[in-house]
């Protein structure tokens, strides 16, 4: 190699992280502008949204530090958007509204809005922003239907349609929007949020452009990529080859009393790897089942979660890997049926049982079963002038153990990254009064290592006749232990009314009366190896249930 040559090479070395770093950032503070502009206290609070942008392919070049399980979802969007409409359609100005599940979707409340990025009249990305809306309509407020068993009782279900044409909404598309979802003034404000935030990016993005030059973007959108795929197969080659088996089991299908079962091959040959989900279960008609694309967000979580060090999220990340679904089972369900709650429930099951098969393989770099559920609570009602209000949240618990720590208590667990809503802020905006939050002594697992501690937060409510939901995990099959390691204690959730006390199921639609008490005690992390010995690589993972 010349002199030359290596400075050519320093200088595309360096060109590529200036956009690395810049992309990255770009997404960071599309998030920063839906929580500052939203209506809705789940983004502007919680932050239960994510921001991307891609190549003019559809492919992720940059994802914002926000929700692990969104992950596959924005991988696909764009793709799934482009495949469905085709690129003749998408002009300068457009901004496309998305939420169908079988166009790289995950479940009606994500919303993905899209805007085309064009220099000079030629189109070089995307700018993605996905927001949970506290409703799209559907048979209960806050489109969780505990009884549903379609996919049309759950809510509005909008293929890719423009909701802005040269730069001007459609008006007729935002009316029916507004016109199928309880809150339509809240979901306004949201969707103008969510465009506000693209807008910004595109502005960025052509700052970027500008900067390096078009033909420097494209070669370090080249180089992203190549970088991604090469951090992946690091990571992937790290694991010793050989196929290992894992399985796990939702709670209840609420139907027949069923519990059914997420099943994974994962196999490693080299800097390769294949995780096939096909001995799954078959579907189920309640709402827990889920997408393809949210399997894809579990399998790059674990992956990104065992690597010991940042991989940059680019589409290159996923050359090394293979999904293999089966039409007709609970991760891959035929169009149709209902997915609400296996968005971030089920999807939790499809990381322990992936978590599961390489704790066979390297167990000193996974964790036991933790919290592993959303633990999502939804509050609904009607004020005095008929508007309906939502409050939707979700509760964090006890991360499973480490080969070489305790797990943290009170926090996320895998593929849930939101902030807990204030108390102030709730009894600010709801008929509904914070009594207690604090930590959940003693639910932790024992072992080698202890699961973290979960959570009890209680809710006073201060008006009748307010719908309550309650979709979580957890609740009979507790997080597990690892290698002798204690399962932590399970999920729960109780209403007291009158002095006597209430169990609730973890998928339900529920009456509340003015003075019921809701207490949400959230799971234990499982703990980690017994206290006299610490296991091996292929050592027996503990199993719980049937097979």
């Amino acid at each position: 190699m010349t002199s030359d040559d290596a400075q050519a090479g320093s200088r595309d070395i360096f060109a590529m992280e200036v956009v690395r770093h810049g992309l990255a950032s770009i997404a960071d503070e599309m998030t920063a502008v839906v929580m500052r502009a939203a209506r809705s206290p789940a983004l502007r609070e919680a932050g239960d949204l994510s921001s991307a942008l891609t190549d003019a392919q559809g492919g992720i070049i940059a994802q914002g530090n926000d929700l692990p399980i969104h992950l596959g979802v924005m991988a696909t969007t764009v793709k799934a958007l482009i495949a469905t409409v085709g690129l003749a359609a998408i002009q300068p100005g457009d901004v496309w509204i998305l939420n169908d599940v079988e166009v790289g979707g995950n479940h009606l409340p994500d919303v993905k809005i899209v805007r085309p990025v064009f220099v000079a009249a030629e189109l070089v990305a995307f700018a993605v922003s996905l927001a949970h809306w506290a409703d799209v309509g559907g048979g209960m407020p806050g489109s969780y239907h505990a009884a549903a068993t379609d996919l049309w009782q759950e809510g509005l279900r909008m293929p890719p349609v423009r909701l802005v044409r040269a730069d001007a909404y459609v008006e007729d598309v935002l009316a029916l929007v507004k016109a199928n979802v309880r809150g339509p003034m809240e979901r306004e404000g949201d969707i103008r949020a969510q465009v506000a935030a693209l807008r910004f990016g595109e502005k960025r993005l052509l700052e970027l452009v500008e900067r390096v030059s078009l033909a420097g973007f494209r070669s370090a959108i080249a180089q992203l990529h190549s970088l991604a795929e090469k951090q992946m197969r690091s990571v992937v080659a790290s694991i010793p080859d050989g196929t290992y088996f894992g399985w796990d089991r939702i709670d209840s299908d609420y139907r027949t009393g069923g519990s059914p079962r997420v099943a994974v091959n994962v196999t490693v040959r080299g800097s390769d790897i294949d995780f096939d989900f096909t001995r799954s279960d078959d579907a189920i008609r309640s709402p827990l089942n889920t997408t393809r694309f949210v399997a894809n967000s579990a399998v790059l979580y674990v992956l990104k979660a065992i690597a010991g060090e940042e991989i940059y999220h680019a589409d290159g990340l996923a050359r090394c890997i293979t999904l293999r679904t089966r039409k007709g089972s609970i991760v891959d369900p035929p169009l149709g049926l209902p997915v609400a709650a296996g968005n971030h429930e089920t999807s939790q099951r499809i990381v322990d049982a992936i978590v599961k098969a390489l704790a066979q393989a390297i167990p000193e770099r996974v964790c036991a079963g933790g919290c592993g559920t959303a633990g999502l609570l939804i509050f609904s009602g009607q004020r005095g002038n008929g508007n309906w209000w939502t409050f939707y949240e979700t509760h964090g618990g006890g991360e499973g153990a480490h080969a070489h720590r305790d797990g943290c208590s009170a926090t996320r667990v895998h593929l849930s990254n939101m902030a807990n809503t204030p108390a102030e802020f709730v009894e600010r905006e709801y008929p509904l009064k914070v009594l207690r939050s604090a930590v959940r002594a003693g639910s932790g697992g024992h072992g080698r290592h202890a699961g973290g501690n979960g959570i009890r937060r209680e809710y006073l409510v201060l008006q009748d006749k307010v719908m309550l939901t309650t979709v979580f995990e957890r609740g009979v099959i507790a997080p597990y232990g690892l290698f002798g390691g204690e399962d932590g204690a399970p999920f729960r959730v109780t209403i007291r009314r009158g002095g006597e006390t209430q169990a609730l199921d973890g998928c339900a639609n529920t009456q509340l009366a003015e003075g019921d008490v809701v207490i949400v005690e959230s799971a234990g992390g499982g703990g980690y190896g017994s206290r006299v010995a610490a296991p091996s690589a292929g050592a027996a993972v503990v199993e719980h249930g049937t097979g």
